[in-house]
């Protein structure tokens, strides 16, 4: 236990509280609100791009690709994450009809703890590939034993490619 940080204390004790909150909604809305966050992140990651191309053709013309990308991912992201959430509320009342709310309610804290731990991968992955903040963070989580298991689980959820954005944004900043 001599690797615990106080990083590793807030994290599991917001995985714990917030998991909590999975009680309240359970199992039903807690998975497809962690499939809306998680798979939306998955799929926006990898298709961003093609969905930004879209966007420019049909809704809004960006002309520059850092723009179109984000642009691409965030309107899938949130498209996915209504859909997971419609879905899961329709479940939910199926349910609590069938009499099945209590052992919802109790596998929620297990679904809410997990997205919870899934959000925080995301975050630990996105913020270590921005270098400016990776050598600074780095020297706080050496001790932390939390930290790597962010990164890891991060790391297969986040499609990020860090150079092909630098690049493109030194470009963009390089037009202006």
């Amino acid at each position: 236990m001599e690797n615990i940080s106080i990083f590793d204390i807030i994290s599991l004790s917001l995985i714990f509280i917030l998991g909590i909150k999975g009680v309240i909604n359970g199992l039903i809305k807690e998975v497809f609100g962690l499939i809306g966050i998680v798979g939306g992140i998955f799929l926006a990651s990898r298709f961003a791009e093609e969905i930004g191309q879209l966007v420019n053709k049909y809704i809004y013309q960006i002309e520059n690709g850092a723009a179109q990308y984000l642009a691409g991912f965030i309107t899938l992201l949130i498209l996915f994450w209504i859909l997971s959430l419609i879905v899961g509320n329709v479940l939910e009342s199926l349910v609590k009809m069938s009499g099945l709310g209590a052992i919802n309610k109790l596998a929620g804290f297990v679904a809410g703890s997990a997205k919870i731990f899934l959000v925080f991968s995301i975050l630990a992955i996105t913020l270590s590939n921005i270098e400016f903040l990776k050598t600074r963070v780095d020297s706080y989580m050496s001790k932390s034993f939390m930290y790597p298991v962010f990164i890891e689980v991060g790391s297969y959820i986040v499609k990020m490619d860090s150079d092909k954005i630098a690049n493109d944004l030194k470009n963009t900043l390089g037009d202006v």
